[in-house]
Formats: C-alpha cells, sequence, structure tokens
C-alpha cells in the first residue's frame, strides 16, 4: 500500500512539474505574440492617417447647417471669416474620446466666433443632443451620416478629427486631439 501511493505522489508531482514547464512555455509564447501584435499595431496606425495633412486641398462641397443655412467650400465667406481659418472638429455620438475632447473643443473654438467654427456630427442629431447643446452657441453645426459627404471632402477618417481649414481651401493642421491641433497651428503662425 505505500509502494502505490508512493508511486501515486511520485506521477502527481512530475505531472504537475510538466504542467508547469507547458504554462510557462504556453505564457513565453503568448509574450511573443503579445509583442509582435503591438507593433504591427501601431505599424498600421501609423499607415492610416485619419486627418490630412497639412496643404491637402478639400475637395468642394456644400452643406446644410442645423438651422437651415447652406454653407459651400466654393464660397468662401460661407465657410470661414475673413479674419482666420475655418476650425471644423469631426464628432460621432458612439465616441467616447469625443465626448473626451468635446470641452477642449468649445473652449478653443469660443474665441473663434460662431462664423469661424463648424461642427460635422456623423449620426443622427438624437444620439448627438449632448454635443449639439455644447457646441451650437459657439459652432454651426452639420449632421450628416457615418462617411457621409464632408466627412469624405475633408478626407477623415475617424472621430475626433480637428482641422483649421484656410480661405483657399487648404488644410493649414489638423490632428485628432484640440492640443496636437492648436500647438500646429502656433507652430505654422511662428
Amino acid at each position: 500500500m505505500d509502494v502505490v501511493l508512493i508511486a501515486a505522489v511520485v506521477v502527481v508531482g512530475v505531472l504537475g512539474g510538466l504542467n508547469l514547464l507547458l504554462m510557462l512555455a504556453v505564457l513565453r509564447r503568448l509574450r511573443e505574440y503579445d509583442a509582435k501584435w503591438a507593433r504591427a499595431g501601431i505599424d498600421n496606425l501609423a499607415d492610416r492617417k485619419m486627418v490630412p495633412e497639412p496643404g491637402t486641398q478639400v475637395a468642394d462641397f456644400t452643406a446644410t447647417t442645423l438651422d437651415g443655412a447652406e454653407i459651400a467650400l466654393s464660397e468662401p465667406a460661407g465657410v470661414s471669416g475673413a479674419d482666420g481659418p475655418l476650425l471644423v472638429g469631426f464628432f460621432s455620438p458612439g465616441c467616447p474620446a469625443c465626448h473626451d475632447e468635446l470641452p477642449r473643443f468649445v473652449e478653443y473654438a469660443g474665441a473663434g466666433g460662431r462664423d469661424r467654427n463648424l461642427v460635422v456630427i456623423s449620426g443622427s442629431a438624437e444620439d448627438a443632443a449632448d454635443i449639439i447643446e455644447a457646441v451650437a452657441p459657439m459652432a454651426r453645426v452639420v449632421v450628416e451620416p457615418i462617411e457621409g459627404p464632408l466627412m469624405t471632402a475633408f478626407a477623415v477618417r475617424g472621430w475626433p478629427s480637428f482641422i483649421a481649414l484656410g480661405q483657399d481651401g487648404t488644410v493649414q493642421a489638423a490632428a485628432a486631439s484640440v492640443v496636437t491641433l492648436e500647438r500646429s497651428q502656433q507652430a505654422v503662425s511662428v
């Protein structure tokens, strides 16, 4: 009986040791895959620009704001004021980063005046009521379907996106955060 018990303990010990070695090998392999996928993700994001490059010409567009005004790129006075670039913010109601950037956008755009700010919301006005309420006093607002005409004209591929558009229809600065856009605009004006 003692021999059977000793043999059972030895078998369980050997199986436990093999299980531990196998788990260590699996963990090492998972770390390798994790590092590989992290590098692949970074490389993929670097290849996929979410906003257009400065100097890019925006495609011609026309749109109707929520208050019924028509705006068009072909009519610079309808898009941006004579005092400077048009600040365009792209938001989506289901985007957590959009809600994080919204207060910064409102603060930054608030100094420019309503005619120098445009907010494009991809989705429905009902879903974006909180965004509309926050930006309506300081920006004209256009609501369009996902990948709608303005998103396509500006070549924006994600939310949030912020663009400073010159009167000639070229992108002066573009970024996925208000802070980065502000820094880009300051660097251009220096």
